[in-house]
């Protein structure tokens, strides 16, 4: 249990992060995600505005001129609708897709290509009073209140200042015509709901980095989490020991079986012993077929002399084979003049000058 209280002072591992990713857990601001889609609107708006409100007209004026007294039926009316949804629609298609692909494209800038059902999927203990109730009164839930106020404040502020400055063409209005008065309304509001969303941006683009903070945090882990987590990934250390020494048992068994094939064992005269065979029929360069220092040399001599293969001291030689070669490897080219003034020397002690067994 101690370790619950240990301080999350480890960076998140790839794996951490990848799990809170599948559980849709990722750094992501909304206030920033409603600011771009309020500014794709506005921009919509700019663009699409004039013209979309001309054909609106236009199919107010049309609709509206054949619903007249006695020429169109409660029957027919029903049709009308229809048909003028229909085609306002198709007017509005163009903002509606628009202000989707925003919304999309603003959360892909933030978290990347995601699919989780992670969020909308039933949580019971999300009903639990007692944790509904800790939840409330989280710090998490005190900085997002702390936050909404500043944000209502400083939009508010941002609204009440612009509203200020265009006061003063008001009064000038009052010998204007309509369609001079709603030019006007409407190019006040065109800058008082800029003014507004670039505020929004601007808070959306701090949040944003909030957001990326507050999980970073949030995701870091204990010394404990990333020692289990490893454990997980690579084996227990214990487990991973065991199974080598017992690889090591095997190899070192394996290699003292192959001494008594051996042609030659050169030594160190204790320290060290490399065993050697060479098959001219198979072999381009002589192998070491064994080798050790310490107890292991004592192991391969002691072998070597109840099989009867011969042991030479060559104490440079038998550090430099033990030093550059492994086991059931050829000697270097460097070696070879050496290894063979051995082998020469056994195969004149056996009487076979020159030959190989």
């Amino acid at each position: 249990m101690a370790d619950d209280f240990q301080d999350k002072t480890e960076k998140p591992t790839p794996k951490r992060r990848e799990k809170a990713r599948e559980k849709g857990q990722v750094a992501r601001s909304k206030d920033l995600s409603t600011a771009l889609v309020l500014l794709t609107g506005l921009l919509c708006l700019v663009l699409w505005g004039p013209v979309l409100g001309r054909k609106i007209m236009e199919m107010l004026r049309v609709w509206l001129g054949q619903i007249r007294p006695g020429l169109v039926g409660p029957n027919q009316v029903a049709s009308l609708f229809m048909t003028f949804g229909l085609a306002l629609g198709g007017l509005l298609a163009p903002v509606f897709i628009s202000l989707s692909a925003a919304a999309i494209m603003s959360n892909y800038v933030q978290v990347g290509k995601i699919f989780s059902t992670e969020r909308i999927t039933p949580d019971l203990s999300r009903l639990q009073f007692i944790k509904g109730f800790k939840r409330f009164f989280s710090p998490n839930t005190i900085v997002e209140l702390i936050k909404s106020l500043a944000k209502i404040s400083i939009i508010g502020l941002v609204a009440y200042y612009s509203v200020k400055r265009e006061l003063g063409g008001l009064m000038p209005l009052l010998d204007q015509s309509v369609g001079q008065i709603l030019l006007y309304l409407t190019g006040t509001v065109f800058r008082v709901s800029v003014r507004i969303i670039l505020a929004l941006l601007v808070l959306g683009a701090l949040d944003y980095f909030y957001q990326r903070y507050r999980f970073e945090k949030d995701l870091k882990m204990t010394k404990q989490e990333v020692k289990d987590e490893m454990r997980q990934v690579e084996g227990d250390p214990k487990v991973k020991a065991r199974i080598k020494s017992l690889m090591r048992q095997m190899a070192t068994k394996r290699m003292i079986a192959d001494v008594p094939q051996a042609d030659v064992v050169i030594t160190n005269p204790t320290h060290y012993a490399v065993a050697l065979k060479y098959d001219s029929a198979t072999m381009i360069a002589p192998q070491v077929v064994a080798k050790g220092r310490g107890f292991m040399a004592l192991k391969i001599i002691a072998v070597a002399q109840e099989a009867g293969v011969p042991r030479v001291e060559n104490q440079s030689l038998a550090r430099s084979l033990y030093r550059l070669v492994d086991v059931g490897k050829g000697i270097p080219t460097s070696l070879y003049r050496a290894v063979a003034e051995v082998l020469a020397y056994i195969y004149r002690l056996r009487g076979k000058a020159g030959g190989a067994r």
